[in-house]
């Protein structure tokens, strides 16, 4: 596996595989421009835990939902963000591959864990499974209130007491710090997929002014596209 920074964003290679996280120009029309085999498909998102398949590029922004899976070759499964994570899944054995949309709702709503267990029903194994984690917003710049904290922690059985954990840090008697990365993987964790077997970029949208970030500029927010791909 490598990674290549390129004017659109990073692209990593794992044979017969392409992740891309989008960066600030990953617009669709410059997607297409830069990759102009590949035929590209988005969701319509809506912040939900629906789990879809995407067969082909008819699709395109029309379907409801924020995670999809296909086997379809050259098909690039878009996830588009601006904070939220992109979650990015291969299972090579079955040319299965999976793109999830994740902010702090679908986390919470275990988008991610129910997405594997859709590849579980479709054969796939955890010990098979290779997951990417991209650029989403970062703990130090992840301030909730007390009711967001308790609804992304009861995704893995976390129990909010004391002033803080591996999860989240205490600011004041309200508000907390929360670390969305580290949910997704305690996620991934319970679900199988070993440690070894998650790339994670580690990039804050909200302090890097590469990509689009909705809680840094409100409604002046872009939206940045990744995908992932068999070819």
């Amino acid at each position: 596996m490598n990674i290549e920074n390129t004017d659109l964003g990073y692209e990593i290679n794992a044979g017969d595989y392409t992740v891309f996280f989008g960066g600030v120009g990953s617009l669709i029309h410059h997607l297409k421009s830069a990759y102009p085999h590949y035929n590209f498909v988005r969701l319509k998102q809506i912040h939900s835990d629906a789990v879809v398949e995407s067969a082909d590029d008819s699709q395109d922004y029309l379907i409801h939902g924020d995670a999809h899976f296909t086997t379809t070759k050259n098909l690039a499964l878009c996830v588009i963000t601006a904070d939220c994570c992109p979650v990015f899944f291969i299972c090579a054995r079955l040319n299965l591959i999976a793109g999830i949309h994740a902010g702090w709702r679908g986390v919470a709503s275990k988008i991610i864990p129910k997405t594997l267990d859709k590849m579980f029903e479709l054969g796939a194994k955890p010990e098979e499974i290779a997951a990417f984690i991209g650029p989403h917003i970062q703990k130090p710049s992840f301030e909730v209130g007390r009711d967001v904290r308790e609804q992304i922690l009861a995704s893995i059985g976390q129990p909010a007491v004391g002033a803080g954990s591996e999860y989240f840090e205490v600011i004041s008697e309200e508000k907390s710090l929360v670390d969305l990365n580290q949910v997704v993987k305690a996620q991934l964790q319970q679900k199988g997929i070993e440690s070894e077997n998650v790339s994670d970029l580690h990039i804050d949208t909200f302090t890097n002014t590469h990509f689009h970030s909705h809680r840094r500029d409100k409604e002046k927010a872009g939206r940045q596209i990744s995908f992932i791909i068999r070819k």
